[in-house]
């Protein structure tokens, strides 16, 4: 028994020792497998760390190329209005590779943007030891005229129509006779009220502040600052438009400097530039302009104005209106002036496909039919070109297609009133308008706001020089780059 006992118990010994002897085995074939895999992981890792230091390098450089970019632009307004107006400026047009970033170099280019308020930089960056690219697209914006109509307040008592640009207010904005539409869009950072015609939009500060509806196209007014909200008016540069003035008037012999107040009746000037600048008048008391009148450039007066009277043949002008004119006119076009359905507005429905009902009994927005509105050439369509005498000129050929003349002012059974103004107007006072048309945009910084009549129509291409350069960044994406 006991030498059995021995031989099971050896037996067992040699049991375990085979066990580990298989375990180290294992242990040393599985390690002989994965050290060549985890060598490779390892080499692959350091590859791909170098390639994204590489790349994030590239990236920084193209970054400062960008913000390089930026304080050139806002170094002194003519590096804008160079750029906007096609010329380069040396070493931000491709032709100077930068090397004060540590790692690598860059380089820029700076061109006009898709309208003469913006400038497209791409900027590329190269990593130094292994020529990695890395290019950024951002897009420059001037902030410039965004209203028709900005003023301290809106229709005291106005009966302006305003049209192809929306019309804002620093305060409330009461809305009476014509000015009382469904069109344009209307923001204000108080409540937006009427006294006849349409109800009040809001007068109460609580949520919401916008409407008749809540989403999509048929929003009319944003009422207590409503997002977007009403920016702050801006400021000419005053000591340069005072400069610019007096420099034209002794190029030309005109009076267009006048210190103190100053009154001129039936006033016709077609010229509107001087060289290479807007011709400018600047009046540093009240200014009043009556009698039959039409002239153009930028006025600038550090009083108040008054326009009276009416316009002059001179003013029959062919402008560009903007292209997206017709965001006016989706809750209601000038073909509906004063239609209104029952009940509340938020209650009323517009066709959002821009067809027309076959009974149409209220407002309606925007459809395929032209001549809707001024320039109107189909649903949300403008017409490239529009005449202030004879109407839409799809082809800009002189040849005019408005089937309706839309009637708009005291000719309103013709729409055929020329121009009383075409350009920039901005009052540090109050202005005062009557039957004038103006195209372009009116700033009237006092209280007062429009207190006449006529007409504003909008240009979205004022190019005005403020007193600060007002330039944001307003895209920013990466781009394939170009190597150098």
């Amino acid at each position: 028994m006991r030498m059995r006992d021995k031989l099971i118990h050896f037996a067992r010994r040699a049991g375990r020792g085979q066990m580990a002897i298989m375990l180290v085995l294992v242990t040393l074939l599985f390690l002989l497998i994965m050290i060549p895999v985890i060598e490779m992981f390892v080499r692959n890792e350091s590859i791909w760390t170098v390639k994204e230091r590489k790349n994030t390098v590239a990236f920084h450089l193209a970054e400062a190329g960008i913000d390089r970019a930026y304080w050139k632009l806002i170094e002194k307004e003519d590096n804008f209005k160079d750029i906007t107006e096609g010329a380069a400026i040396p070493g931000y047009a491709d032709d100077v590779e930068y090397t004060d970033v540590k790692g690598g170099s860059y380089k820029i280019n700076m061109t006009v943007g898709d309208t003469n308020l913006k400038v497209q930089v791409i900027a590329t960056g190269k990593d130094a030891t292994s020529k990695e690219y890395r290019a950024i697209k951002a897009v420059f914006a001037k902030q410039g005229v965004t209203a028709a109509l900005q003023a301290g307040s809106v229709g005291a008592s106005g009966n302006a129509t305003i049209h192809w640009g929306p019309m804002m207010s620093l305060s409330g904005m009461v809305l009476k006779g014509a000015a009382n539409e469904l069109y344009p869009r209307k923001l204000a950072r108080g409540s937006i009220t009427s006294n006849a015609g349409y109800a009040d939009r809001d007068n109460n500060p609580n949520a919401p502040n916008k409407g008749p509806h809540l989403s999509g196209d048929h929003i009319e007014w944003w009422s207590y600052n409503e997002s977007p909200g009403v920016p702050d008016i801006l400021t000419p540069d005053t000591s340069y438009y005072a400069s610019l003035a007096q420099e034209q008037e002794t190029a030309t012999g005109l009076n267009l400097y006048v210190n103190g107040n100053y009154s001129e009746n039936n006033l016709v000037d077609t010229v509107c530039d001087v060289g290479a600048e807007r011709k400018v008048r600047f009046i540093t008391g009240n200014a009043a302009f009556g009698g039959s009148k039409y002239f153009c450039g930028v006025l600038i007066v550090l009083g108040d104005l008054t326009f009276s009277g009416n316009s002059s043949n001179a003013g029959k002008v062919s402008v560009t209106p903007p292209a997206e004119a017709w965001r006016e006119y989706l809750c209601n076009v000038p073909t509906h002036s004063g239609a209104a359905d029952p009940g509340a507005m938020t209650t009323w429905t517009y066709e959002p496909d821009g067809s027309h009902p076959a009974t149409c009994d209220g407002p309606h927005g925007d459809t395929a039919a032209v001549d809707e509105y001024p320039g109107d050439a189909g649903y949300k369509v403008v017409s490239p070109c529009y005449h202030f005498y004879e109407g839409r000129d799809d082809n800009c050929d002189g040849i005019y297609n408005d089937s309706g003349h839309i009637g708009l002012g005291s000719n309103a059974t013709q729409g055929r009133e020329p121009l009383s103004f075409q350009g920039y107007i901005y009052v540090a006072g109050d202005f005062d308008k009557g039957s004038d048309r103006i195209f372009g945009a009116v700033h009237a910084a006092g209280t007062g706001g429009i207190t006449g009549g006529g007409d504003i129509f909008y240009d979205e291409n004022i190019n005005v020089r403020f007193l600060n350069n007002n330039i944001a960044r307003v895209s920013w994406h990466e781009v394939a780059p170009t190597e150098f």
